[in-house]
């Protein structure tokens, strides 16, 4: 028999047999089924966690380094030098400090609809230092929590094309909106920082940004960069040279890592559930091989006419193993667009979508088949074994 031939018998012996070849299916469709969505389901949680807790929308990922002081004293730990010198890495996409114990950190805002990074000077009491115009920060602003800021001359120029537009006018910081009561000097400064360009009253700021952290540098790194390792080089280097490394120590905390092991315990889980479920499969094996030691009994004397008309064993064994393969492949793909519907259908509900990869159908594909041959095999052999002389009588 040829090949194709071996195909189209199978096929007929399956259809022929309608409501039996579904029954021994439904085993096949219900396991593949559970295991491609719990595969699908585990392996979007995966990507979910890693693209939240590292990455933001545009693939960016960040990581922070802090500065600990030795003893009790309160110094800040990252100059403009120390900055300038990280920002020379073509590795990382943005620096800025969240806090330090001086009072300077840097932020993220927008002046008159422009974006900006200004460093802000957080006072804690009645400040004029370096006013140009205006009013200066009155210890009564600290007291009502008033939302008043001081701005540099450039950075009123560029939201307000001169000082007097400025005065009165809006700033926002981190998210809350300050008015500008007055201009300072481009060259303000303070502690180890060249310079500050805007002043606001720090119980105002702390009252509005209660997670920023003290002493803390947010690194952004540029998509695709290896970011353990580059914020480990920056660390040593900053712990090597670092504006204060003689008076603490630079220590981050390595998130790459931490992430690469929750990853790994999602997959150990997701794969001993997948085993469990995959128990399934072993029973829908069994009742394969019970349908086709079934078939082989039925179809004595369809052998019997296949090898008087010279028909080998080996045709024999092929023909009902073909038999095999077909209804567990069969039952594998339908299982396999089942798992992957109810995978998306759960996942609606779900705060993350369920990723299916191309080794998750070859792993369907495979299993199925498998399946076939591994339970197939010895009702196949059984059918090829038999001799024709005893079939005749």
């Amino acid at each position: 028999m040829q090949i194709r031939e071996l195909f189209v018998s199978a096929f007929r012996s399956l259809v022929s047999n309608k409501r039996r070849s579904i029954l021994t299916m439904i085993g096949i469709i219900i396991g593949i089924a559970s295991v491609i969505t719990i595969l699908a389901l585990g392996d979007g949680a995966r990507v979910a966690m890693l693209k939240n807790l590292q990455a933001s929308d545009s693939g960016q990922q960040s990581t922070e380094i802090n500065f600990a002081a030795s003893g009790d004293s309160k110094i800040s730990g990252f100059s403009d030098d120390d900055l300038n010198r990280i920002r020379e890495n073509n590795q990382v996409n943005k620096v800025s400090v969240q806090s330090d114990d001086h009072g300077i950190l840097s932020a993220d805002g927008s002046v008159n609809g422009k974006n900006i990074n200004p460093i802000v000077y957080l006072t804690s009491r009645a400040n004029d230092d370096h006013l140009i115009s205006g009013q200066g920060i009155t210890k009564n602003d600290s007291l009502v929590n008033n939302p008043v800021a001081l701005v540099s001359q450039s950075l009123a120029k560029r939201g307000y094309r001169s000082n007097r537009n400025a005065l009165n006018s809006g700033i926002e910081i981190n998210g809350t909106t300050y008015t500008i009561i007055g201009i300072i000097s481009d060259d303000a400064t303070r502690g180890s920082y060249n310079n500050y360009d805007v002043v606001v009253p720090r119980q105002v700021f702390q009252s509005n940004n209660a997670d920023v952290s003290a002493n803390t540098l947010k690194l952004t790194f540029v998509t695709g960069a290896n970011v353990s390792e580059e914020t480990k080089k920056i660390a040593e280097q900053l712990n090597s040279s670092g504006s204060q490394h003689n008076a603490g120590s630079y220590e981050f905390f390595d998130m790459a890592a931490m992430l690469k092991g929750v990853s790994a315990v999602i997959k150990g889980i997701t794969y001993f559930i997948v085993a469990v479920a995959g128990i399934s499969l072993f029973i829908a094996g069994i009742g394969v091989m019970n349908m086709m030691y079934i078939a082989v009994s039925e179809r004595t004397q369809e052998i019997g006419i296949r090898m008087a008309v010279g028909a080998s064993q080996q045709q024999i064994l092929w023909q009902f193993l073909i038999e095999a393969v077909m209804l567990t492949l069969s039952g594998g793909m339908i299982g396999y667009l089942s798992g992957l519907g109810i995978a998306m259908g759960v996942s609606v509900f779900l705060p993350f979508t369920a990723t299916v990869s191309l080794s998750t159908f070859l792993l369907a594909f495979g299993t199925s088949t498998a399946v076939g041959l591994v339970f197939g095999i010895l009702p196949a052999k059984t059918a090829s074994n038999k001799n024709l002389i005893d079939i005749l009588r």
